[in-house]
């Protein structure tokens, strides 16, 4: 190791004479030059890609032939047959439309003057396992 630290080399003007200054990363050019290198190259590649893809593809070629019309024939009369039977196609389903927040809450807020309380405590019984449990004060 050298005891004198490293002094930056000095900068390069950029080499497409914009004025700016280069770097080593960038291939002395600036990095509006560079960008504007870099997007060239990328469209150039991007339409020599497209020429090779064109170049593979067979190419329509257009052929002229005589076009033969078969003579006219007289109309065939078919027996008059029963109707065929109709195929039901299966009806599309509709998609169910989502309720609006306002009209789930109502109904879930909705009271019904119908309702069995003591019925609808009998089936939660049977839901959760019926469990007859009391208040603990202190553990």
């Amino acid at each position: 190791m050298s005891d004198q630290p490293q002094a930056p080399a000095e900068p390069t003007p950029c080499k497409m004479g914009c004025g700016f200054f280069g770097s080593g990363a960038t291939g002395d050019c600036c990095s509006k030059c560079w960008r504007e290198m870099a997007k060239k190259a990328e469209t150039e590649a991007v339409a020599a890609c497209k020429e090779a893809k064109r170049e593979e593809e067979p190419m329509e070629m257009e052929i002229d032939t005589p076009v033969m019309t078969p003579p006219p024939q007289e109309p065939v009369k078919a027996p008059v047959a029963a109707p065929a039977p109709t195929t039901t196609e299966p009806a599309k389903k509709k998609k169910k439309k989502k309720a609006s927040y306002k009209s789930m809450m109502a109904g879930m807020m909705k009271t019904d003057d119908t309702r069995d309380v003591e019925k609808e405590k009998e089936q939660l019984r049977k839901v959760t396992g019926g469990g007859a449990f009391s208040k603990i004060d202190k553990i």
